[in-house]
């Protein structure tokens, strides 16, 4: 059997991990960093935690980075990077940030237009030194070649897959992530489940990918509501954010599924922050697939709860997954109605064909038709 596997070559975990930093970017020699960052972040003064880590190597800050970054975010950065000289780059945020970096990082050593990187492997150079600090525990962003770029004005998210993308080092510092507010905490934490669930399930899915998707599926099943509820419980931080590491060396080589290609067209055409987009949908797409291919879900629910599996038929424990998430979501407050989102039915059609052309979607265990999809739309509408 032949096996690709993509992972950032150094990780720091743990509370304050981030004052290694200093010392590992002097080994490399590195010169003037671009930071990438967003507006909330440069406020809360999380940027500034990270910025003072790098001791005496110099910087300066790119804060534009939007929640779902855009063409002019990469160019605004890229602009600013080769004006001020740098040669790395540190991302200070989330998936928005680290995917703006990781958009940057390719223009930067490959010029062009960034649409012509789209798909796999299309860039030639490695690019500059990339330092991706996670400051929530969600998208996985610093430890996966993939990153996601809008184009507003095609109403549609670019997929990028590219090893010359992975980030050299990735930090997951528990000590940025405490006081992180409820509703942040939530939806990234469902958009780091639904990574373990999609990964879990999808067609590519290897024994390998699948032991991480496992212990990341128990580790949220236990952290998330903790987190949740006290932001400043350490335990809990470390746990999720090792959760989503683990998720995301998962579907970073398994791929993901339906949930994704349906949830980036609620980020591309109503802004929906992509947690949220994924926390909503992922409970009705793994109702679809008990039906359209039974007995894939209902390992989740053998996972999390094997007593009540026992003696349950593969399509009771599909149901019993469905019932386990859906009751997960609701505790923590992400089990919304689209309607309630300002989401219309009228973008239905447009959503639903966008989602048939979506990278994500050729590893789904099932892909509905055009109204199969519009109908997932409507059950959560």
């Amino acid at each position: 059997m032949f096996l690709k596997f993509a992972a950032a070559p150094i990780s720091l975990f743990g509370l304050g991990c981030r004052r290694e930093l200093a010392a590992l970017l002097r080994r490399e020699g590195v010169g003037k960093a671009l930071v990438v960052t967003d507006a909330s972040l440069e406020k809360l003064g999380i940027r500034q935690k990270v910025t003072d880590s790098l001791g005496e190597i110099p910087f300066v800050v790119f804060s534009g980075v939007c929640p779902n970054p855009t063409l002019e975010n990469v160019q605004e950065g890229l602009a600013l990077y080769q004006r001020e000289n740098c040669n790395f780059i540190v991302a200070v945020g989330g998936g928005s940030a680290n995917d703006c970096a990781k958009a940057i990082r390719v223009m930067a050593a490959n010029g062009g237009q960034l649409q012509q990187y789209q798909g796999p492997n299309k860039s030639q150079v490695r690019g500059p030194f990339l330092v991706a600090v996670n400051t929530t525990a969600g998208t996985a962003s610093e430890v996966s070649r993939a990153y996601l770029i809008s184009d507003e004005q095609a109403r549609r998210k670019l997929i990028f897959k590219d090893d010359f993308a992975m980030p050299d080092i990735a930090v997951n510092d528990t000590e940025l992530m405490l006081g992180l507010p409820a509703s942040i905490t939530a939806q990234t934490g469902m958009d780091a489940l639904t990574h373990a669930v999609e990964s879990f399930c999808a067609s590519n899915s290897t024994e390998f990918t699948a032991l991480l998707a496992e212990n990341a599926i128990r580790l949220i099943w236990k952290w998330l509501p903790a987190a949740v509820e006290d932001g400043q419980n350490e335990q809990a931080r470390d746990g999720m954010a090792l959760a989503q590491y683990l998720a995301g060396l998962s579907f970073g080589n398994a791929g993901l599924g339906l949930v994704h290609s349906m949830s980036h067209q609620l980020s591309a055409v109503h802004h929906l922050g992509h947690g949220l987009s994924n926390a909503v949908l992922l409970p009705a797409v793994l109702e679809y697939y008990c039906t359209a291919a039974p007995g894939v879900v209902g390992r989740v629910a053998r996972l999390l709860a094997p007593a009540e599996c026992e003696g349950k038929t593969p399509e009771e424990a599909d149901r019993l997954t469905v019932e386990l998430i859906r009751s997960l979501s609701a505790r923590v407050g992400t089990n919304l109605p689209l309607s309630e989102l300002g989401v219309t039915r009228e973008s239905f059609d447009e959503m639903a064909e966008k989602a048939l052309q979506d990278g994500c979607i050729g590893t789904s265990p099932a892909i509905p038709d055009k109204a199969g999809v519009m109908a997932i739309y409507e059950t959560i509408f």
